[in-house]
């Protein structure tokens, strides 16, 4: 899907172009609308797209469509460290899910809960974890409704991508996080800035104890 609408940019479009809507592309490409928004995420990490608040998504640049979202992302790999990544997403995520608790719509507490499910329907899985992972703090960092926090988090995106494919195959106990991840989204749906920062925070912590012991090994 992402090659597919990285070809129809070059083809068709130049920066300061407006993108069709996420029905209309879904049914020139012939695929599902999540599918679209997918791409679209990762086009916007590569700096080819950027998305105007009530306006749609417009072509910023065509520089980044020379290499690849998993280009980039392997070549992040050897430039930084998991537990200082760790250390930043501690300063960040705990205040992201209070502001979350307060500033969400119900539409957006629906993209948070729609990741949580995809979880809870497998807690054995490795690869849905490393996948709903990353989706579900991504939609609470939209959530929290302040684009200079959400254009922080795009900057990171590769790196929060690359370290899920490595804690998505190592996490020792996925119903444990899972379970975390359920109590943020009630914090959060209840409104509870308190409540959704310190769950945040002691989530946080347990990935932190996954990776030191992880290391150990």
């Amino acid at each position: 899907m992402l090659g597919a609408l990285q070809e129809m940019i070059l083809k068709h479009m130049q920066p300061g172009m407006k993108l069709p809507a996420e029905r209309q592309l879904a049914d020139e490409l012939k695929v599902g609308r999540p599918a679209v928004r997918e791409a679209i995420k990762a086009l916007e990490v590569l700096d080819v797209i950027e998305r105007r608040r009530g306006d749609g998504n417009y072509v910023k640049s065509l520089a980044g469509l020379g290499g690849g979202w998993a280009t980039m992302v392997n070549h992040i790999e050897a430039r930084f460290d998991m537990l200082e990544l760790l250390e930043v997403r501690k300063m960040i995520e705990p205040a992201a899910a209070a502001l979350a608790a307060t500033r969400r719509t119900n539409r957006q507490l629906r993209e948070i809960e729609i990741e949580l499910l995809a979880q809870e329907a497998r807690p054995d899985d490795h690869a849905v974890l490393e996948r709903h992972d990353y989706l579900f703090h991504e939609a609470i960092i939209r959530a929290a409704r302040n684009q200079v926090l959400a254009d922080t988090i795009r900057f990171l995106s590769p790196m929060l991508q690359k370290s899920r494919r490595i804690t998505g195959r190592t996490t020792p106990d996925i119903p444990k996080i899972i379970k975390q991840h359920r109590t943020i989204y009630e914090a959060i749906r209840l409104g509870e800035m308190e409540l959704a920062q310190l769950a945040m925070k002691d989530h946080l912590q347990t990935v932190g104890l996954d990776l030191i012991s992880e290391r150990k090994r």
